[in-house]
This record gives C-alpha cells, structure tokens and sequence, in this order.
C-alpha cells in the first residue's frame, strides 16, 4: 500500500512461518490509555495521513463515544490500536492504524490484537474494517475470514444534491422543504453557538422523552452529545440550527474529516415541525459546507427507520466496512451482543 511498508506477503515462506511462531507464542503486552482530548493531536498523526472517509475514524466519535472505557488506545511499534469493550458485545479492535511512511510489520500488527483477545478470552474479532486497511489486512493476512458488517456501512452523498435536492430521486424531499418553507416562512437558520447549548440539550431531552422507551443506549447517547456540544471548538466541531419563533427547534453537528468531505455526527430536530429534518439537513449543507464534494451521515446501526431515512437522499457511495477473524463466525450467536434478546 501507498504511503507504509508492510513486512507480510512478500516475505519468503520460512520467514512467514517463523513470524507466526513468534506471533502467536509471544506475550503480547500493550498499554492502554483512555481517549481523552489531550490525545486528539497524536490520534489523528496516525489517522487523518491516510485520508480515510469512515467515520470510524474521526477522533470526535472515539472522544464522544468511548468515554468510560469504552474505546481505548495503545501505541506499538509505529502502530495505533484501538480497542473496543461495550456493554452486551465482546472485546474487540479496529484495525491497527500503521504511521503514515514508516514501515511496519503489518501481520504481527494483527495478530498482536488477536493474541490479545485470546489472552482475555474473547472470540478474536477486528471489526470495522475499511479501506485502505481492509486491503493491508487482505494481503498481510489472507488466511483470515472476513464477513461484511452492513449496518455499520457509512452513508455519502454529493454535497451538491443534499443542497439542492435536484433530480427525480429526490422530489419527495423538495416537497418537503417547501413544506417547511410554506408553513414556517419566518425560520431563521443560526450557526451554533456556545450560547445556544442549553437549549439544543432542552430539544434532545424532549426528543428522548417521546421515545416510546428509554434504553441505556439512549441514556449513552446523551452523554455524548453534552461532549460534543460542550467541546465543540476543542474537537474542530462546526454545527448548525433552525429556530421557528425564537425557539431552537432542531440543530446539528459535524466536522471536515478530509478537505474534500463533511462528517455529520449528530441531528435532532422537534418532529412536530413539519418538514424540520430535511430543512435541517439542507440548510447545514447549504451554509457550512461550501467547500466539499462529499458529506457522510454515518451509519444506520440495523434500525429500520433510519435505515429507510438514509436510503431515500440516494447516497453516492458507502463506505464498506468489514470482520476479520481467525475462524469462521457468520453462523456463530453472541458476536453482536443482541442476537439473542
């Protein structure tokens, strides 16, 4: 691959073969560190070199959603690791993450998380798996299994259409914006300011509490989003909202992942509006996002509802992501935690 040297494939048969002696006999001993915002400086020295589009990747969502012990990271050999342990899903990695230009051995990186999973006795899974590391992975370890993770697919579109809604496709989203426009003629699109935090946490608690039930999930996400809203400048965070009679009825958050695209990380808007969450979606494009060719909206998590909200702005691509895992699992209960509920 571009841009770092892998000691994995090309290596002569006998060498191979003593590496994985090595591998899978050797202690594997990492030192984990939580993922704090001092970090965001030596996170991204590792992750924004490689110009990857997944939202994975963006230290904003390892800082908002890993807290408590959640996401980790450890630094070996020029590699980044980061481990992954929520509540009701095994143990498991991301890809390694090699330093940019330095050569590394790119299979003793991998079998590093496996051994280590082993070692804590989860089934060793390495999840999340994109490009260009799903291809690193490919080549350095083809002996393992790999099963795509659709619901964790990340959602791009043309910059250009989300703003202007044109075509065929998308009719039924002009329609209603100009719902919104007819109904709601004297909106005001704001960009977010500090100022306007107690009231977009207000709008996300009334949003939480029409929810038919409360799960822990929900209670998580909150969190999350004080963090995001709270640490805005410090994460790079750029957000948007809409207020109808001077009252903030929806707002969103996200930042420039790479120069040519926009990460949209959170979106919430009151419901009773009508036409609220496409307006909400287009005016932040039309106003923060000038400059880019492409926007991610993250992935669907297996919901339907949001799997059906996605799919109808007819994404331009998806970022594929991948499982790699030492033996075969697509017929294995357990792995995603909620099968079995």
């Amino acid at each position: 691959m571009p841009g770092v040297q892998c000691l994995c494939k090309n290596q002569k048969n006998e060498e191979i073969a003593k590496n994985n002696i090595e591998i899978r006999t050797s202690n594997v001993a990492f030192q984990f560190y939580p993922i704090t915002l001092d970090k965001k400086a030596l996170i991204e020295s590792y992750t924004k070199p490689w110009g990857a589009e997944c939202s994975d990747l963006s230290f904003t969502n390892m800082f908002i959603w890993g807290t408590d012990g959640k996401m980790e990271y450890a630094e070996k050999d020029n590699v980044l690791y980061i481990k992954l342990d929520f509540k009701r899903v095994p143990v498991y990695f991301w890809a390694p993450i090699p330093k940019y230009g330095e050569t590394v051995n790119y299979r003793k990186a991998v079998y590093n998380t496996i051994d280590y999973m082993k070692k804590v006795g989860v089934e060793p899974t390495i999840r999340s798996v994109s490009s260009p590391f799903y291809e690193m992975m490919q080549k350095a370890c083809p002996e393992l299994f790999i099963q795509p993770t659709d619901i964790a697919w990340d959602y791009v579109y043309e910059r250009e259409k989300l703003e202007t809604l044109s075509g065929k496709k998308l009719h039924a989203k002009r329609n209603h914006v100009n719902k919104f426009l007819s109904l709601y003629a004297d909106y005001e699109y704001r960009k977010l300011e500090p100022s306007m935090i107690e009231d977009c946490i207000a709008l996300y608690d009334q949003w939480k509490e029409e929810k038919a039930e409360v799960s822990a999930e929900l209670k998580e996400e909150r969190k999350s989003v004080l963090l995001a809203l709270n640490h805005m400048e410090e994460l790079d965070l750029v957000g948007g909202a809409i207020f109808i009679e001077k009252k903030l009825v929806a707002f969103t958050l996200g930042e420039r992942l790479q120069p040519h695209l926009q990460l949209v990380h959170i979106e919430k808007a009151d419901a009773s509006f009508e036409g609220v969450y496409p307006m909400i979606n287009q005016q932040y494009v039309k106003n923060e996002c000038m400059d880019v060719e492409l926007v991610n909206r993250e992935e669907d998590m297996g919901i339907e509802g949001m799997r059906k909200a996605k799919r109808a702005y007819h994404p331009v691509k998806m970022i594929e992501k991948y499982m790699f895992s030492p033996r075969d699992l697509s017929q294995v209960k357990g792995i995603w935690g909620w099968e079995e509920e």
